[in-house]
């Protein structure tokens, strides 16, 4: 369960929340909800090869919508991530792919890097049309986020993970 906020941005994308469950191992579905515009959406990811402790990636493939720029859109998307390990206190995991944005019928490169350190981690991320910044801090089951949209508009996120 996720809910984000963040006051800057337009009524799409203000007020977002979603609930998913992981129906077998690798594979969560759910619906992501826009209560200012009153529009619900399917997401789904499915895992469909696991990284190991050599140098096999983790594939994943799925859907969501979000906003790209100022277009609200279903996209489709697969990546490839792997773990590099731990240097230092740190655990570096960067990820690519590609997303087809539904709207925009276009077909865009997405990446990332996710470093971890104990409790606390930060994402940078281009989503296909728009670069992201994310610290977050977990609390048991809860984590909690400071979001840079767009590396302009702040924001904060709680996920709660049961």
């Amino acid at each position: 369960m996720n809910f984000r906020w963040i006051p800057e941005k337009n009524d799409s994308g203000q007020i977002f929340s979603s609930l998913r469950y992981e129906f077998i191992d690798g594979f969560t579905a759910g619906l992501d909800y826009r209560p200012l515009v009153d529009d619900f959406a399917l997401a789904a990811n499915y895992r469909i090869v696991s990284e190991n402790s050599g140098w096999q990636p983790s594939v994943i493939l799925g859907t969501s919508n979000d906003e790209f720029n100022d277009v609200q859109s279903q996209s489709y998307y697969g990546t490839i991530s792997k773990s590099l390990g731990k240097i230092g206190d740190f655990n570096f995991s960067p990820y690519l792919g590609l997303a087809f944005i539904e709207e925009l019928s276009d077909l865009r490169p997405v990446g990332g890097l996710h470093i971890r350190r104990g409790v606390w981690s930060t994402m940078l991320s281009y989503s296909g049309a728009n670069e992201h910044f994310t610290l977050s801090r977990q609390l048991g089951n809860h984590t909690a986020s400071f979001i840079y949209w767009g590396l302009k508009y702040p924001g904060i996120a709680w996920t709660y993970r049961y």
